[in-house]
Formats: structure tokens, C-alpha cells, sequence
């Protein structure tokens, strides 16, 4: 579990931001849209070190390097040239890729390149949540024949359309789940599903009456549909939905919550971090979330931390593998989590390690 915190305009959308576009860019889901880039990522896969630099310039790669535990097994440069280590023959062959692909991508091959199937497992599998946004409370379904065949699970707009999927692959279980854990967190429900829209009247026409969840609260005697839900309740709602789906139809390999326990009170918010923290510990799941929420900052444990500190155009991060005395330090004033992040405890040190 990681969370990043740090005061607003510091990096914390963007940090998250530039991990879901690397993601995007392995998974092989865009191309380099920007103008240009820079990353260096370093992965643990099973105490196995892998890292993979990427620097391109006018939509052109103009350098990419992986090491995978501890060999070189990839290297280019400009024009698209390069060096890749074939497994099948044991030595490295020379190979030339379009100078706007990733190598990691076009060059994808289980039986000579199985090194690159961890980079993509990792890329198609994380999931980016905006947390303050709507989360799909806007966005209905109109069921098709084909309905359901093209959901994409890490589109958060979707939300409708990958409850009933979940619905449809995995039954009950999948819908209790979902009522629990919003038990969880404060919402007692009797039923959650899809149906007609009540509330409001969507024009047409389309092929069929377009669709929306609803929720049937136990101190209620209605269903409420997504568009009388408070904003709170549906990003919990929705969040959860996201999550339980991915859980359950295939493990996700990270999951990043940017704005964290936003419209919710006090007790939800610090439920739902409990929620998806206890998640987290008992996968292989790994959890960024991003806030400058004192109730969320007081619920996750300063080792979590990862405190970001902008001067200029240099973001610093300060965490308890690089800055762990003064973390240690801080512990020993006997304030909540909160305090470091508000006293700026970290404002004349530096870490340890860049």
C-alpha cells in the first residue's frame, strides 16, 4: 500500500498520471501521443529486478533500454535499431522496430522475448481511478444484442456496463460481495442491480430503454437509481463495483486512486481506506492512492507515505525507504499523521536517496 500525499499543484494527479500513461504505452493501448517523454521504472517481479527506461522526442523513440534481473536484454537507440536477447539461440540478435513503437510491444514474443510478459501483465492489468470525478454516475447503458462483448473493465466511465457483466460472468457472488463491502463502508443495501432509469427522462431514440444501477437501501422502502445517489455514495458505489469485478474476474496488478475518500464523511472515508487497504494485504495487489485528506493521512501508516515536496519544476518524494530517519524521528513527537504533512516536518532535510 503507498499513498501519496502533498499539498495542491505538488505532482499528485501527475505522478499518477505519468504511471497510467507508461501503462498504457506497454499494454500497447496508445502510442506516444505527446510530444516527447521520459521514464525510468523499476519493477520487483518475485524479488527479481526488472527496469525499463523509455526517452522519445517528437512522437520517436530515440532511446529504450529493459534489464530483466540483472541482464541487459534490450537496447536501442535512435532510427528504431537495436539489440534484443533471443532465448531460444542464447545470444543477441539485431533487430529494427518503427522509430514511433515500443520495441517492448512490436517485439512481444513468449518464446523469445518471454522477458517482455511480465512488463505487459503489469501494463494491461492496472486500473486508474479519479476518485473526485463521477465515476460513470452520468453514463447509462442501451443493451444491444451484443451487449457486453466489448466492455472495457478499466474504463471508469463503464461502470454500468461492467456491473452487468459481472452480473452476467459471476453470478450472485459477485452482487453480495458488492453489498458487503458497501455494509463496510457504512451503506446497508438489500439489493444492487440495472434497470430502467426512473428519476429523470432521457431522450431518444435508441434501439432499446437505456439502463442505470440502482441501489435498494434497507431503511428505504424504493430503489434509488444512480442519479439520485449522493455524489459520495456513488463514487463508493462505483469504486467498489470497479474494483470487486477486477478482483474477481482477474487479479489486478495495481490499482491507482487519485483524490481518495473525497465527498465522504469522516467514518466512510476512513471505512473505505480500511476496505481497500485490508484488499490490498491479502493479494498480491499493489495500492496507490493519492490525498491531502487528514482523515485519510491519519488512517494509513507513515511507513505507506510517500510525501511530495515541488520547488519550481522539480518534485521531490520523501518516503520511508529513502528518508526513514526522519520519518523515525517524527514519531517520537507524539502527533498524528496529519502534522507531519502540515508542520512541513521534512522542509530542511533532503533524502537519503535520490
Amino acid at each position: 500500500v503507498n499513498l501519496l500525499v502533498g499539498k495542491n499543484a505538488t505532482g499528485k494527479t501527475r505522478t499518477l498520471s505519468v504511471i497510467k500513461g507508461l501503462a498504457d504505452l506497454l499494454s500497447g493501448e496508445s502510442r506516444l501521443r505527446f510530444r516527447s517523454g521520459n521514464f525510468n521504472a523499476t519493477f520487483d517481479d518475485d524479488g527479481k529486478s526488472e527496469n525499463y527506461v523509455l526517452t522519445y522526442s517528437d512522437s520517436k523513440v530515440i532511446r529504450e533500454e529493459f534489464t530483466f534481473d540483472g541482464n541487459r536484454v534490450l537496447t536501442r537507440g535512435d532510427g528504431g535499431a537495436g539489440k534484443i536477447f533471443a532465448e531460444k539461440e542464447e545470444k543477441e540478435i539485431e533487430f529494427q522496430t518503427p522509430e514511433n513503437e515500443l520495441a517492448a510491444v512490436a517485439r512481444r514474443d513468449k518464446l523469445q522475448h518471454s522477458f517482455f510478459e511480465p512488463l505487459h501483465q503489469w501494463a494491461s492489468s492496472l486500473y486508474h481511478y479519479a476518485f473526485a470525478l463521477d465515476l460513470g454516475k452520468a453514463a447509462f447503458v442501451v443493451v444491444t444484442k451484443n451487449h457486453g462483448s466489448q466492455v472495457n473493465s478499466r474504463d471508469t466511465e463503464q461502470v454500468v456496463a461492467i456491473f452487468r457483466k459481472g452480473e452476467k460472468d459471476l453470478g450472485d457472488p459477485f452482487k453480495e460481495a458488492i453489498r458487503k463491502d458497501m455494509a463496510a463502508v457504512g451503506y446497508s443495501l438489500d439489493d444492487v442491480g440495472t434497470g430502467p432509469c426512473v428519476s429523470v427522462i432521457i431522450e431518444g431514440p435508441f434501439p432499446s430503454e437505456p439502463v442505470a444501477i440502482f441501489v435498494k437501501e434497507t431503511s428505504l422502502r424504493s430503489n434509488t437509481d444512480q442519479t439520485e445517489m449522493s455524489q459520495g455514495m456513488f463514487r463508493a458505489l462505483s469504486l467498489i463495483i470497479q474494483t470487486t469485478y477486477s478482483e474477481m474476474a482477474g487479479q489486478p496488478s495495481c490499482i491507482l486512486i487519485d483524490d481518495i475518500g473525497e465527498g465522504l464523511d469522516f467514518e466512510r472515508s476512513c471505512a473505505l481506506i480500511k476496505l481497500l487497504t485490508d484488499k490490498a494485504k491479502r493479494s498480491s495487489v499493489q495500492l496507490v492512492m493519492a490525498t491531502n485528506d487528514r482523515f485519510v493521512m491519519n488512517n494509513v501508516p507513515l511507513e505507506a507515505w510517500s510525501l511530495l515536496r515541488r520547488e519550481g519544476t522539480e518534485c521531490r518524494v520523501y518516503n520511508y525507504a529513502n528518508s526513514k530517519a526522519i520519518f523515525d524521528e517524527f514519531k517520537f513527537t507524539g502527533m498524528n499523521n496529519f502534522d507531519f504533512f502540515a508542520l512541513d516536518f521534512v522542509r530542511e532535510e533532503q533524502p537519503v536517496n535520490e
